[in-house]
């Protein structure tokens, strides 16, 4: 029973509350984003060509306030139907407008009108019009370029770029900002400080283009990071444009490895790695002037910067006449006029077994005797140089005394030796053939010399010149001509006989 009359009295309560007569104590004007305007003539923003839904509501009223628009004929409107709620004993009325303005209604003035049994005159909250348009397009592009927009700028490692990013047909005039992106779109932005100017557009003189121009300075770092550009319109983002940043430029770094000991004849591979350039680069080997690039693989690795890693193996055969020589290892970005490069060099230190001759040269004493000197000079070229060298007369050994004379070894240089053995008088009894062997740390070699031949050399007339001609044989064929004077030598590994001429 109590349950039942305490229903009761709550009806009968709530019942006195609605039939209290009240008039609104709020009218206002509600936009599209949920922002309340309490006041008349205030401006309320509205985007051109779309539909923008705007309420007018009442509070307090009982009974429920009649809710009304007021709208310029010219303005395309679709009109809701009046929607009325009780709250705390009093009615919440609703009415809302969706209307399709042109850039032509800026300005232009919306009424809400409320009317209710308790009021005299009238109430009326207004709201005046601030259309927006928003940007026909927005473009992004490097200056010197395509004015198309481009996912993509291309740019040249440590060369000043110049980006700009266009906002057309807009009211007001946008402003635009610059921001540096990450590649997950999330870290590392940076805003970019940018010179921004805007002017009546070129179609249309009634809106506004913007303009904003950024200079950067491409280094490795930005790789693959984005370039983004915001136009907004009263601090809304209303367009924007991104475009990846592609940096080219050579290889970052360049390093050759190569075995520690080189041997002549013997094949090699040699490495050279270049990395983090863009495009991928092109590796060429060069010895001197001699290009050696036929004779490598290439490898090219995209890493995980976007960037690219690239590994050349070249089969190198050194031979002696390198030793010394730098073996070059370029790596070239060939997209520039003229094209950069980054290189690295090594100087090959070949071991290679000594390469032996013997000079020889017919000496006439001044002496009333004439007795003459046959001198022998014998030169080897090693790595590791000749230490020790060992002359053999018709396979015996050959020592200082009376009729010999041997000068210790001589080190003309790094790889160059010889050893000097003056023989008094060849012409008797010392016919014999003359060996010199040269011996270094790696190997030895030897060369021979047949003093007979001296029986069939004519003394040279002065001031001749020489025609040689070798023939696969392995014989050397001498004549003279008038122009000058001739020395003969003969080496170990190309000839098997000799026809020896002297020094006059």
């Amino acid at each position: 029973m109590k349950s039942i009359s305490t229903q009761v009295v709550l009806v009968l309560f709530l019942g006195v509350i609605i039939s209290q007569s009240a008039p609104p104590t709020w009218i206002y004007i509600i936009d599209g984003k949920g922002v309340r305007y309490y006041f008349n003539n205030l401006s309320i923003t509205v985007k051109a060509d779309q539909r923008n839904d705007i309420t007018c509501e009442a509070y307090g009223a009982n009974p429920p306030s009649v809710l009304d628009w007021h709208v310029p004929d010219d303005i395309v409107i679709d009109l809701q139907d009046q929607s009325d709620v009780i709250e705390d004993g009093s009615y919440i009325s609703r009415k809302a407008v969706t209307i399709t303005p042109t850039r032509d209604d800026h300005k232009k003035i919306l009424s809400c009108i409320a009317s209710h049994p308790e009021l005299q005159n009238e109430r009326l909250r207004s709201v005046h019009l601030n259309v927006h348009v928003l940007p026909r397009d927005v473009l992004l592009f490097q200056i010197g370029g395509n004015q198309n927009y481009s996912t993509v700028l291309k740019v040249q490692e440590d060369s000043p770029t110049s980006i700009t990013c266009k906002s057309i047909g807009s009211f007001p005039a946008t402003k635009l900002l610059f921001q540096l992106v990450g590649g997950t779109g999330q870290a590392d932005n940076t805003p970019l400080r940018a010179n921004i100017s805007s002017k009546r557009s070129v179609l249309d003189d009634k809106l506004f283009d913007s303009e904003g121009t950024i200079t950067i300075h491409p280094n490795i770092e930005r790789h693959g990071k984005y370039i983004y550009c915001y136009a907004s319109l009263e601090k809304h983002i209303v367009g924007f444009k991104f475009a990846k940043v592609i940096v080219y430029g050579p290889p970052e770094g360049i390093k050759i490895t190569s075995p520690m000991d080189l041997y002549d004849g013997i094949e090699v591979n040699v490495t050279c790695k270049a990395v983090n350039g863009y495009p991928a680069p092109h590796i060429h080997w060069y010895i001197g002037l001699r290009n050696l690039t036929e004779d490598s693989d290439l490898n090219i690795i995209e890493n995980e910067a976007g960037r690219y890693d690239a590994k050349s193996i070249l089969n190198l055969i050194p031979t002696r006449f390198d030793h010394g020589k730098s073996l070059l290892c370029e790596a070239v970005q060939p997209t520039t006029h003229p094209a950069r490069s980054v290189n690295q060099s090594l100087v090959m230190n070949i071991t290679y077994h000594p390469v032996v001759i013997i000079k020889a040269r017919h000496l006439t004493s001044n002496k009333a005797s004439g007795t003459t000197k046959l001198v022998l000079t014998c030169k080897a070229d090693a790595n590791p140089p000749v230490n020790t060298f060992v002359w053999l007369c018709n396979e015996t050994v050959v020592s200082n005394d009376t009729n010999y004379r041997l000068t210790e070894t001589i080190y003309e240089d790094t790889t160059l030796t010889s050893s000097v053995l003056a023989i008094q008088n060849p012409l008797s009894k010392y016919h014999c053939v003359y060996k010199c062997t040269a011996l270094s740390e790696y190997d030895s070699r030897s060369a021979e010399f047949n003093s007979l031949y001296l029986y069939f050399i004519p003394n040279p007339p002065s001031d001749f010149i020489i025609h040689r001609n070798q023939t696969r044989s392995s014989s050397l064929f001498v004549a003279w001509q008038p122009g000058s004077t001739l020395g003969i030598y003969c080496r170990s590994e190309e000839t098997e006989r000799c026809h020896v001429a002297y020094d006059h």
